[in-house]
């Protein structure tokens, strides 16, 4: 699961930061407009394999398509 918060809006870019399992240090991950997709920007230091953050990068970009960003919101899978 990550815990994501909104970081960041402007006309270029939205920045998230995710936070793995909710604990630990957190990494960032941005939509960038002209790309029209998500990327990261920096990884948490414990997302070994950049699991956490290529979900949080999915997630980003679904709720840019559907015009819902959220304030902070958790992210789970199974």
């Amino acid at each position: 699961m990550n815990i994501l918060e909104l970081f960041e809006m402007n006309r270029e870019r939205i920045v998230y930061s995710y936070q793995p399992d909710g604990e630990g240090e957190s990494g960032k991950v941005a939509y960038l407009f002209a790309d029209g997709k998500a990327s990261v920007l920096s990884k948490a230091p414990d997302d070994t394999g950049g699991r956490y953050a290529f979900k949080a990068c999915k997630r980003v970009e679904e709720c840019v398509q559907k015009n819902n960003l959220p304030i902070k919101f958790i992210q789970a899978w199974h």
